[in-house]
């Protein structure tokens, strides 16, 4: 999410588009169910916690790594969002209007391609050191000069290093012909090295005299300030990451850290920044994050009408992984969870337990007036009605990635008991996958009605792009069977998909019930259209879901994408070139053609060009029907009515949790 790779939690909502330069929004949102409460006055009744001190937030899984300049997935984003912090930052619930945070204040050139923060004095890291302008060049340099495909930097590398430009690899060949190859790209000659490093400096300059950070694009960037209030544009301290082992800041070195992997990155499980919460521990035992409260926060006045200030007020975060769906539900009814992820299949045991609730207006961008439940006596609180900026899709992998010791995934690695590591490579299979899903039934039973299906198109509602009259793929066993049957591939001894059949084990994150529904019916499906079409459902912890994805080892795999910036870029550019579409493995031919729409769709200024780009792009994609899209959900949040201090941002990585409190 952001970013980001999503593991299942936060629920997002359509607040409006960057469509204009320099960022500035227009409004949009799309339309979602509501269901009302009674309108009954809250009961009088109080609902106290035991410990207003702990803040216990329970989901599933574990972040994968918290290096802000690594990090690409929601759980890791939730914590670095409360210890680091950014220059700007989002305005309350909205998606597209910012405030300066790190930063007192900035300007933006006429041609909108110079950016100058005044960095805010008396700002201090949680060791006790002083902000200074260095550290946040130093910080923003960073996160382009890191690089690799598994990482978030193509979020900075391309406003800076030019459109196109996905990865600092590219400065020293632009085919990307060392992108993610480290060791490649620590032979080149030391010159090149060196001058690449030097202009990514000279983009982003510190002045410590001047109190301020100036920062150059290739080309005016509309999304780039929402880009600075990504966690990618976190700001740590020079000297705490220096002395914990990443890049010295030096031109001579920087290739040493290039393309880090989660199992070398020195603060990979380390974090130090500016933020209201310290980070204290990471216990994997336990699947437990622990955050204190920073006693010498900076924030002494509002930053957006009736913003918290000062210290923050719970004193201790726990963040809970519990995959299992029981033991979270023990937890929200002994009160031990404040805020617990309840799957959509399990909403009818959670329901009795609301005592109040507010619907999303979607008109107004914001949540109503809380009401009365039925059940006015009961703990709980939900939000409901917000319209998602996420999506769950699945994905294929066009070529498998089969190491020397095999894979799992892909059975005997033919036709039969197996797929060839090809398999998806043939679109006849991908369309043929696409027509045995049953998404009716998946809504009905996994979503309770309270989500659709929208047209075959990777943006959503409301953005450049979207088109309501595209063409969608839907459940038909008689056009599954056509496409299977006009499959090229052969078995070793020249029999036809259709006639022989094939195994995949198709993969989701343990603990997340909705995926495993999703792919549970698609299974179901392919027997339907073919008996001889096996394919097996398995749940693989989230940590290591990442690892088989960023090594292109799992042919089939569930996994959803929430907005890094709300634009239609953050969607057919992963989807297509960067974070998904490199780990797709497209023939080279479809990527070319891929990376031509995504970079004139992003340096179109005029909104109806652009939408045009995407339009015809929408058709391109269809065609080649590279994933199944999932449908658009309208979400949930429950908490305990102890909490305090709700809203809902689209772009959080879960909660913020400084302006969260207990009574």
């Amino acid at each position: 999410m952001s970013k980001k790779l999503f593991v299942g939690f936060s629920v997002v909502v359509i607040l409006g588009m960057l469509l204009a330069a320099c960022g500035t929004p227009a409004t949009a949102a799309p339309a979602a169910p509501a269901a009302p409460g009674t309108g009954a006055k809250p009961a009088a009744k109080e609902f106290k916690s035991k410990d207003p001190n702990t803040f216990v937030s329970v989901s599933i899984g574990e972040p994968d790594v918290l290096d802000p300049a690594l990090d690409y997935e929601t759980a890791g984003s939730e914590v670095n969002q409360n210890v680091y912090e950014t220059l700007v930052w989002y305005k309350k619930e909205s998606a597209t209007d910012f405030v300066d945070m790190l930063a007192e204040s900035h300007t933006i050139s006429a041609d909108c391609k110079t950016y100058t923060f005044k960095i805010r004095k008396g700002v201090k890291f949680h060791d006790g050191s002083a902000l200074t302008p260095t550290d946040v060049a130093y910080s923003l340099q960073r996160s382009i000069l890191q690089g690799g495909s598994i990482s978030p930097s193509l979020l900075m590398t391309e406003p800076v290093l030019g459109i196109g430009v996905l990865d600092v690899a590219q400065l020293l060949n632009p085919d990307g012909t060392y992108v993610d190859d480290a060791e490649g790209l620590q032979k080149l000659p030391a010159k090149d090295l060196k001058a690449a490093c030097e202009k990514v400096a000279a983009k982003i300059v510190a002045d410590d005299a001047a109190g301020t950070v100036t920062v150059t694009l290739e080309q005016p960037y509309a999304p780039f300030l929402a880009t600075l209030a990504h966690t990618i544009a976190s700001i740590m301290s020079k000297s705490w990451a220096t002395a914990n082992g990443v890049w010295d800041g030096s031109c001579d070195t920087w290739q040493k850290y290039y393309a880090m992997q989660p199992e070398n990155d020195p603060i990979a499980e380390k974090a130090m920044g500016t933020g209201p919460y310290k980070f204290v521990s990471w216990d994997h035992a336990t699947k437990t994050i622990t955050l204190e409260a920073f006693a010498d926060y900076w924030r002494t006045t509002e930053l957006w009408p009736g913003a918290k200030t000062g210290p923050a007020k719970v004193k201790t975060v726990l963040i809970k992984g519990v995959d299992e769906w029981g033991t979270r539900f023990a937890m929200m009814q002994a009160g031990d969870g404040d805020i617990v992820l309840v799957p959509r299949a399990n909403i009818s045991q959670v329901d009795p337990m609301v005592g109040e609730r507010a619907d999303f207006d979607v008109a107004k961008g914001e949540f109503g007036e809380l009401k009365a439940t039925a059940t006015a006596d009961q703990p709980l609180r939900l939000y409901f009605g917000v319209p998602s900026l996420l999506r769950t899709d699945i994905f294929f992998v066009e070529q498998v990635n089969i190491p020397a010791e095999g894979n799992m995934f892909t059975g005997s690695g033919a036709l039969g008991n197996g797929i060839p590591k090809d398999f998806f490579n043939d679109v006849h299979v991908r369309k043929g996958f696409m027509y045995s899903m049953d998404y009716d039934t998946y809504i009905k039973d996994y979503f309770q009605g309270e989500a659709v299906t929208v047209p075959y198109v990777l943006s959503l509602p409301g953005e450049l792009g979207f088109d309501v009259n595209a063409p969608k793929y839907s459940y038909d066993l008689k056009k599954a069977e056509e496409e299977f049957k006009a499959a090229t591939l052969k078995s070793a001894s020249g029999g036809s998909v259709w006639d022989t059949g094939f195994y995949v084990i198709a993969v989701y994150n343990s603990g997340n019930a909705g995926r495993k529904a999703w792919l549970d019916i698609l299974s179901a499906g392919l027997k339907k259209v073919n008996p001889k079409f096996r394919m097996e459902v398995l749940a693989v912890p989230w940590a290591a879901t990442l690892r088989f994805r960023n090594k292109s080892q799992m042919p089939i795999y569930n996994i959803g994408w929430q907005e890094d910036i709300h634009d239609p870029h953050n969607w057919y550019s992963p989807y297509l070139v960067g974070d998904y579409g490199s780990k797709t493995n497209f023939p080279p031919e479809v990527m070319a053609m891929w990376k031509d729409y995504v970079n004139r769709g992003v340096a179109e200024t005029d909104p109806a060009k652009r939408d045009a780009i995407y339009k015809e792009l929408n058709q391109k994609v269809y065609d080649y029907a590279p994933y199944m899209l999932g449908p658009i959900a309208v979400g949930r949040h429950y908490e305990q009515r102890w909490v305090t201090g709700y809203y809902n941002n689209p772009l959080y990585g879960n909660f913020y949790y400084y302006e969260l409190g207990k009574k």
